[in-house]
């Protein structure tokens, strides 16, 4: 079996190949770490000379992992655990109200709500050092891709710590110019997500039963976008609706529930003086809006 040393240079050779498994190729893994192409193809050229061996096969549709590659690939998650458990550990004796703090958040509540926040944060702490990922995922906090996160999710990551915030509801919305303008014989034009199908939602058929799909997105953003533009109505969240100027309900339908509102953080981040503060100091304001999330 390959024997793999766990030198820091190879460590830093072995996160490209690492890269590479997890993003599905060179390009992914050059947007995951920040750097070019040939950057990624060259260490992995170099790590792949230096063991005298292949760890990916290459084909036209992409990289795929020799056996060599698969143990190197089980051997940096290995070093990268080890890695981050030792990162982990050092952050959490950390007792100060400064430093970095990494944030992520969904893009749309960060426009709407958290910039704000995050604003008066700053004014009041302005030793801690606010990175904001805005991104709708959920983010891998074990692998420390950010210290806290904001996510709307009904089911999040169990392992983590911290609670749900607030529940919040969505309703459909169109621009008031489109519902202005359109004929009562006329079909409803509606946006769907992708994953909801060709149809539209039920709910709306059993208000419009001329309702149909003109497009779908798979975005919320791009969604949002399009409903502005008067393409057609859409379900969204209550906070981005109501508060979007030119947007109103679309009548004869009900609010729904929609995802929770969680302020999460990895156990061992949790005593950490900046990581606490600034998850209650967020908690406690997103509270205050409860009525704008809920509509």
């Amino acid at each position: 079996m390959l024997c793999i040393y766990a030198g820091m240079e190879n460590w830093d050779d072995l996160k490209f190949a690492l890269a590479i498994h997890r993003h599905g190729g060179l390009s992914g893994a050059a947007r995951a770490m920040g750097v070019n192409h040939s950057t990624v193809s060259r260490r992995l050229s170099g790590l792949e000379n230096r063991m005298g061996v292949r760890l990916f096969d290459r084909f036209a549709n992409g990289l795929t992992a020799t056996a060599f590659g698969r143990h190197a690939i089980q051997t940096a998650e290995e070093m990268e655990r080890h890695a981050l458990d030792l990162e982990l550990a050092i952050a959490g004796q950390d007792m100060e109200l400064a430093g970095p703090l990494k944030v992520s958040a969904p893009q749309l509540i960060i426009t709407v709500v958290l910039a704000e926040i995050f604003l008066e944060f700053a004014k009041e702490y302005p030793k801690i050092n606010l990175t904001i990922v805005a991104t709708s995922d959920a983010v891998n906090l074990h692998r420390r891709e950010a210290d806290v996160s904001i996510l709307a999710s009904n089911e999040p990551e169990g392992t983590l710590w911290g609670r749900k915030v607030l529940s919040q509801r969505c309703m459909y919305f169109a621009a008031k110019d489109y519902l202005a303008s359109r004929r009562d014989e006329a079909p409803l034009n509606c946006i769907n997500f992708i994953w909801r199908g060709d149809e539209p939602a039920q709910e709306v058929l059993k208000a419009y039963p001329d309702a149909r799909t003109v497009a779908k997105f798979d975005d919320m953003v791009a969604v949002h976008g399009a409903v502005e533009a008067g393409m057609g109505i859409a379900r969204m969240p209550c906070f981005l609706g109501d508060s979007t100027k030119g947007l109103q309900r679309v009548p004869n339908l009900e609010a729904q529930p929609y995802a929770d509102i969680w302020v999460l953080t990895h156990p061992d981040l949790q005593k950490l003086p900046r990581v606490r503060t600034f998850m209650k100091f967020v908690s406690e304001a997103l509270v205050d809006k409860k009525d704008l999330f809920m509509g």
